[in-house]
């Protein structure tokens, strides 16, 4: 090899290098956006079993006959159907790992509406991660305050 095919190699090399390290940096936007997904998945994973639950509750509350319990069966209705929504709607952010599996107590799940959202832009990408977050954290205090007024009640 002669100098000037070094030279050419040599560029050509560092060429590769810049563009996978450019590559490789992630946005901060979507690292931002990563951290508020795992979270809202990590609020998921306690939530789901205690979801799962519901119509043993609903039972329970049906077998006491109280007037409250009408308006507590309908919010647990309410809490379940929005939270079967939250996870077919559960959006992975692209190109990060994921902190949590695909499979969830009875539920399993194998996608994710990603693939129609990868383009998004990485702004708009941590504003749908934190809006999910803020969601999934609605749901767990709505069923926190009727399991509280359920046992406040003898309801459990």
């Amino acid at each position: 090899m002669n100098t000037y095919q070094l030279v050419a190699f040599g560029l050509a090399l560092s060429r590769l290098k810049d563009c996978s390290s450019s590559s490789d940096k992630h946005d901060p936007l979507l690292d931002e956006a990563a951290r508020y997904h795992n979270e809202a998945t990590v609020i998921q994973a306690t939530l789901e079993p205690r979801v799962d639950q519901i119509d043993s509750l609903k039972t329970v509350l049906t077998e006491q006959s109280l007037p409250a319990n009408a308006a507590r069966i309908a919010t647990l209705d309410s809490i379940k159907t929005a939270f079967e929504a939250w996870e077919e709607n559960l959006v992975e952010v692209p190109g990060m790992s994921h902190e949590h599996d695909h499979t969830h107590g009875k539920h399993e799940h194998h996608h994710h509406t990603d693939a129609t959202l990868k383009d998004l832009p990485a702004d708009q990408m941590r504003d749908l991660q934190r809006e999910t977050l803020n969601s999934i954290r609605q749901l767990q205090d709505r069923f926190d305050a009727v399991v509280t007024q359920t046992s406040r009640s003898g309801g459990q």
